[in-house]
């Protein structure tokens, strides 16, 4: 298994120095003024466990890039966008709201994926490039960004703005006892975990190794599939998601227990409308 050396340290890198209540409260003061287009976040029971079901939405990243892309001066955005992931979708769908740009680095193959597909459809510039790793691609892209006065984002939309738009979200719900999360950048957890202080989280890593201050409190479960291996048939949720990612959250999570058990579904696979995209 590739990801399964993890640094846990218990530190959660977006408070910093701060306490809980500091970092909440300067996060949503980041919000002020700021009005999301998404509606709150839907809770659905499934099995005695508590779903927030973003993929009633394009997906929970749009909630972090909402604010992100309405703060920055910059017309133009640049990301990296992995063969699977919502974060390209996400920020095609924000952008396109005011009129902003979007350049994508992926990383070059024989054939694209269909979720990279589904950015091009939805108005994203793809830039191709071979890597051997992630990394690699976020370096060229920083680069590039700068060079063409344009906003780089980091991967998992690692930036303040992103980190302040899902605490908003997560700050319209109660307080469960018990969060489960994907986690690959951590973002999304260490979010949650200022929105909610005195919940225990337990992250499923599914593609990389975590590094100082990524995980936060949590506990975490090193997943044995591959990043880019979709769960298997058996063990998937019974709501739509994406299959390499939140669908295999659910089989490690308790149900009926009677505790307030949450799982964060950040999303489902997009549609691709125009499947020539690909060819």
């Amino acid at each position: 298994m590739s990801h399964n050396n993890h640094v846990i340290d218990g530190l959660n890198k977006d408070v910093g120095l701060m306490s809980w209540k500091e970092a909440k409260d300067y996060y949503l003061s980041l919000c002020e003024g700021w009005t999301p287009y998404n509606p709150d976040p839907v809770i659905i029971e499934h099995d005695g466990v508590q779903v927030v079901r973003d993929d009633l939405i394009v997906g929970t990243k749009t909630r972090a890039g909402d604010l992100l892309v309405a703060k920055i001066k910059s017309n133009h955005i640049v990301y990296s966008q992995p063969r699977v992931g919502l974060a390209g979708v996400s920020i095609c769908d924000t952008a396109n709201r005011i009129h902003k740009k979007v350049t994508l680095f992926m990383p070059s193959s024989k054939k694209i994926s269909p979720h990279q597909a589904c950015c091009i459809e939805r108005g994203a510039t793809p830039i191709f490039e071979r890597i051997a790793a992630m990394p690699n691609l976020n370096r060229l892209a920083e680069k590039w960004a700068k060079d063409n006065n344009a906003f780089f984002v980091p991967l998992g939309l690692r930036h303040e703005y992103a980190t302040a738009g899902i605490i908003h979200a997560a700050s319209k719900l109660p307080e469960p006892d018990e969060v489960y999360v994907a986690i690959s950048t951590g973002v999304l957890t260490r979010a949650l975990q200022i929105a909610w202080p005195n919940a225990k989280f337990t992250c499923i890593a599914v593609a990389r190794n975590l590094k100082e201050g990524e995980l936060g409190r949590a506990t975490v479960i090193s997943e044995p599939l591959d990043f880019q291996t979709p769960e298997k048939k058996e063990n998937l949720p019974p709501f739509p998601t994406v299959i390499t990612y939140d669908a295999k959250v659910w089989k490690y999570i308790p149900k009926n227990t009677g505790k307030k058990i949450l799982m964060w579904n950040v999303g489902t696979d997009p549609v691709l409308k125009d499947a020539s995209i690909i060819d």
